[in-house]
């Protein structure tokens, strides 16, 4: 049996560690940069009917095996893209077609490392 004084120190100790667990969400408000692949580009993307994406007004084709991961890093299904906006960051392959995209909050501390996609846009990039 642990005298009383030592039970109170242990109590305390353990309060006080579940008080800064509890901060822990709230002091970061993104996960860990993310590592992107070479080559991958970000911008404003929206998807359309069948297989197009327009990312800052340029249109560029979908590659077959493509994958679409939203912002909690889960697969979106083919049927839910149409229509689908935000800010992404796509892969290519060799043949200039899309075949990896993430969709992540324009103010992640990931994206600046990855450059810009080229705009073809006259008034911003919707």
């Amino acid at each position: 049996m642990l005298p009383v004084s030592r039970v109170s120190r242990v109590s305390r100790a353990l309060t006080a560690g579940a008080a800064l667990l509890a901060l822990l969400p709230a002091a970061r408000a993104f996960p860990p940069p993310r590592m992107f692949p070479a080559g991958c580009l970000q911008g404003d993307a929206s998807f359309g009917s069948g297989p197009s994406l327009q990312v800052n007004c340029v249109a560029y084709p979908l590659g077959p095996g493509l994958r679409v991961l939203n912002e909690a890093q889960r697969l979106v299904l083919a049927g839910r893209l149409p229509g689908l906006q935000g800010h992404i960051v796509f892969q290519r392959d060799a043949s200039g077609n899309v075949y990896r995209v993430w969709f992540l909050d324009p103010a992640d501390p990931s994206l600046r490392t990855v450059p810009v996609a080229p705009s073809q846009c006259l008034f911003g990039n919707g």
